[in-house]
């Protein structure tokens, strides 16, 4: 008993060993657990490599396309401060005046003020008659052109134009124009031309700005558009080309120096410092609009009393010669008397007359959502954020799969291991240590990669090769959020060491002794084919091992079918993406908008136009129509009134939209020109009340039959209409009506001002048609819709970076899911694969036997994953928000067969990558290992 006893307390660590040497011994075994842990790495690189690469494209998709939307928003922000852009701008009915302005900067919270003066023109490009807007710089230097080549004008007869009108002219700086005043006018010119200071309304006949030529002095960018004009976004619009071009102050004509102002821009005290899309942006803008609003009626009433006194001043100067002339006759004449009367009576006549005839002036306030490209920009950065949180939960998932099967068949490995750290006293921590240092080391390299691609790499490309290809930002800024990049690498640490916890989990509760022997195989069980026996009877003998060997690992087998399901979909959304937005242009020229050419002129040459079109033995048939611009907005009585309505009317409620007005004369037939109907195919009837939405402006602001839409047109004036119905339409933001329903709800006369033409021959001689037509100075814009076709494919590369990103994504799935199950098999199966080598199975063979299995996984996830793509599609489809475009998921053979044939290559690039380990089997160690 006492030796027995002596044995005891000598075995006992915590009786016979010092303090020293147990604090000695527990810095020794830490030290060969992080050895252990480390080594695991190196000896598992494989594995290790696909999880790190995993992580680093999940944190890349998560970081990249969030920052990319940040980047966007942060572009247009850095743009608008450097141009100093106004965050409030006012227009009048009657124009404004120096009295106006000097009130607008005494407002409290208001930075700086200016008027704004600008006039419609036409000019000379290539030889043809071309639209543009010239505006004067400012004293304050607000809404200043950002210059890219050249310098502002600085002197009389200067003028500064954009890249865009250099390239369509053949100009360069130094060259010159002229341009002459266009009596169409624009909202501003035309609420001026009528009212100028002197009251004589004739400050658009003789033009705001001096005549002669202008030298061309720099190239500039105008803040107020910068839609790429070769872009989609233009192309898709519909507009006619306004180029914008800039001159000096001293330019002004003598009587353009005494007009009103076109409007008034307003900046808002320490409004710069913010993000123009932040809410804290938006608010200080509404406090000191809010506060313009309180002058607002007395500058109003001011403005309608100065217009008024200077019409009747200049109306009653004749009066006032004829009361000279009768004041030399004598007092007391009857006819002295009746004369003044009669006179007296005549300015009671004008005062009235004028006093009724002119309206009272009436300001609109604009903040920066009423620019097009302002709202643009908030759309799109809002859908590629969306697209960074939805695609990084398909990556998180994977990455779950993927770790949790790679560090499941590490901890099979180490199973005696696990076992004799058990047997020695290490604690649970201690032996998991090893795994979870593994996954952490893998999340932390693939997320550091994932952040500087995320955060560098990929708002590079989409901002360089797809935003470019939108708008015109000369930069864009690199904006960090540290939070996301840290947030989107813990995200992944969490997941995937939790997986590695899981997958320990099982081991680490069992006993040491069950441990350190050999796993027992799973019993053989009679699989569900061989129930069918007209199959399975007529089945090989290795067609049956590969069908039991699928049946026998299921967890295996379903990770390679949702690897590939997802590798597939995702290149079948792409290719269908490609195809749908690709056939827009087609579609809607096809089955939609069936014209040939649109011509658009000024209502006064419109008779003679159309006389030539009569004339023209190219030409069909023509329907003469009213071509204009509205602004949409959401109806008063609609707005928020309904709990129920959807998200995008919501959304659509304090939304404004720019859309193209085709007003139809009554007696004739749109039916020839455009085919209005339904998304369903239903035709749609226009009528003497209503009008007719397409399809994109709808979803803007969540309309069907029987909604309401507020239109307001280019002198400001707002009618409030009721949908006929929605129109199936793919570019473009259209609003058609009748003759009687414009007439009735703007109170004003149809002032037909353009063609929609039929042509004949093919697209070449109908493509030289428009431009013969555009070379005759009546026509403001020609459009054929051969040429829009064409054009639209090449300035889609957009959707071609798209498309590769998506592809390549959907590679990186594939391979590494698949090359982590196929190692992860040929490790688990060594004895197995070791035995039919011995048995005399030749390489070609051995190959076979494993890789059928694959392929038959890989075709199963094929199969399944084509739908899913087509069901990912319809889904990406409703959350993208392009401006302008109603992309209608069209995926067609060729779509599917090309995600079918890459998801297939990749299983068979693979498959030969995995050949080269069933080469390497060491057959003699491999059977003498236990099973």
């Amino acid at each position: 008993m006492t030796t027995t006893s002596t044995t005891v307390a000598t075995a006992s660590p915590t009786s016979s060993t010092s303090p020293g040497r147990r604090s000695r011994r527990s810095t020794q075994r830490r030290t060969a657990l992080w050895k252990d842990a480390w080594r695991a790495i190196a000896n598992n690189g494989k594995r290790f490599a696909a999880i790190v690469v995993i992580c680093a494209v999940g944190v890349m998709m998560l970081c990249g396309l969030n920052a990319v939307g940040r980047d966007i928003r942060g572009g247009l922000d850095d743009f608008f401060d450097a141009t100093h852009m106004h965050d409030i701008s006012i227009v009048s009915t009657l124009g404004l005046d120096d009295d106006d302005i000097t009130a607008l900067r005494n407002v409290d919270g208001v930075d700086k003020a200016a008027g704004v003066r600008s006039q419609s023109v036409t000019t000379k490009v290539d030889g043809k008659q071309a639209s543009a807007t010239v505006t004067a710089l400012n004293d304050q230097r607000l809404d200043q052109p950002y210059l890219s080549e050249g310098r502002l004008p600085g002197a009389d007869h200067e003028i500064a134009v954009t890249r865009q009108y250099l390239d369509d002219s053949g100009k360069s700086i130094g060259d010159t124009l002229t341009f002459k005043p266009d009596g169409a006018g624009t909202a501003a010119t035309t609420s001026t031309a009528s009212t100028s200071s002197d009251g004589n309304g004739d400050a658009n006949d003789s033009g705001t700005f001096a005549d002669g030529k202008y030298t061309i002095v720099g190239v500039t960018v105008d803040p107020n558009d910068i839609v790429n004009p070769s872009g989609p976004l233009a192309l898709v619009s519909g507009m006619k080309t306004v180029y914008p071009m800039f001159v000096d102050a001293a330019s002004l004509s003598a009587s353009g120096a005494e007009s009103p102002y076109t409007s008034a821009v307003i900046t808002v005290s320490d409004a710069a410092a913010l993000n123009t899309y932040d809410s804290d942006y938006l608010t200080k803008v509404d406090d000191v609009r809010g506060n313009i609003e309180h002058i607002q009626s007395t500058q109003e009433r001011h403005r309608t009393d100065t217009v008024k006194a200077a019409a009747i001043d200049t109306a009653l100067t004749q009066l006032d010669d004829q009361r000279q002339t009768i004041a030399a006759m004598p007092d007391g004449n009857p006819m002295k008397t009746a004369a003044e009367q009669k006179l007296n009576d005549a300015e009671q006549q004008i005062r009235s007359k004028i006093n009724d005839s002119i309206p009272n002036a009436t300001w609109i306030l604009r903040d920066r959502s009423a620019i097009t490209s302002y709202e643009d920009v908030k759309t799109q950065s809002a859908m590629i954020t969306r697209l960074g949180t939805m695609f990084p939960a398909l990556f998180l998932i994977i990455a779950l799969l993927v770790s949790l099967t790679a560090i499941t068949r590490m901890v099979e490995e180490d199973r005696q291991l696990i076992g004799t750290y058990k047997a020695l006293g290490y604690t649970r921590g201690e032996t998991m240590l090893k795994y979870l240092v593994y996954s952490l080391v893998a999340c932390l390299a693939g997320g550091v990669i994932g952040d500087l691609l995320g955060l560098a790499g990929l708002p590079f490309v989409f901002t360089r090769r797809m935003l470019s290809r939108l708008y015109v930002l000369p930069e864009y800024p690199l904006l960090v959020n540290w939070a996301l990049a840290v947030g989107g690498v813990l995200l992944f640490v969490i997941v995937i060491t939790g997986s590695a916890m899981v997958a320990c989990g099982g081991s680490l509760r069992l006993d040491p002794a069950e441990l350190m022997r050999p796993k027992a195989p799973k019993a053989g069980r009679t699989i569900f084919l061989q129930r069918i026996g007209f199959v399975w009877n007529h089945l090989s003998f290795l067609g049956k091992v590969t069908a039991r060997n699928l049946f026998r690992y299921k967890s295996r087998a379903l990770m390679v079918i949702v690897g590939v399901v997802g590798c597939t979909a995702l290149m079948t959304a792409g290719f269908g993406m490609g195809n749908s937005a690709l056939t827009l242009m087609p579609r809607q020229y096809g089955e939609i908008s069936t014209y040939d050419i649109m011509t658009v002129t000024k209502p006064a040459d419109h008779d003679d136009a159309q006389k030539s079109l009569d004339d023209n033995d190219s030409v069909t048939s023509t329907l003469p129509l009213q071509v204009g611009s509205v602004t949409l907005s959401a109806a008063q009585d609609d707005a928020g009134s309904d709990s129920s309505q959807s998200d995008s009317a919501q959304s659509g409620s304090d939304s404004k939209l720019t859309a193209q007005l085709m007003v139809i004369p009554d007696g004739e037939s749109i039916g020839d020109y455009i085919d209005l109907h339904t998304v369903d195919g239903t035709p749609i009837t226009l009528n003497k009340t209503g009008v007719v939405v397409t399809a994109n402006a709808a979803k803007t602001f969540g309309l069907s039959s029987g909604g309401r839409i507020a239109l307001t047109d280019a002198m400001a004036n707002t009618a409030d209409m009721t949908v006929i119905d929605v129109a199936q339409y793919y570019t473009g933001n259209v609003v058609i009506m009748t003759q009687t329903a414009y007439e009735k709800a703007f109170d004003t006369d149809i002032a037909v001002n353009a063609d929609l033409i039929q042509a004949k021959g093919d697209s070449d001689a109908k493509i030289a048609l428009a431009d013969d037509l555009s070379g005759q100075d009546q026509y403001l814009s020609v459009v054929s819709a051969a040429k829009q076709q064409r054009d639209f494919s090449k300035s889609f590369a957009i959707f071609f970076v798209m498309i590769g990103f998506i592809v390549v994504m959907a590679a990186i799935l594939a391979v590494v899911v698949l090359y982590t199950l196929a190692s992860t098999n040929i490790s688990e199966r060594e004895r197995e694969l070791a035995t039919i080598k011995v048995l005399g199975f030749r390489r070609r063979e051995v190959h076979g036997y494993v890789n059928k299995e694959m392929m038959l996984l890989s075709l199963i996830g094929i199969v399944i994953g084509l739908p899913c793509g087509r069901a990912l599609l319809g889904f990406l489809v409703s959350k993208l928000d392009l401006p302008g475009m109603n992309i209608v998921p069209n995926v067609q053979w060729f779509c599917y067969a090309a995600a079918a044939a890459l998801a297939f290559l990749f299983t068979v690039l693979v498959s030969r990558a995995t050949n080269r380990s069933l080469d390497r089997i060491d057959m003699v160690g491999a059977l003498k290992s236990p099973e």
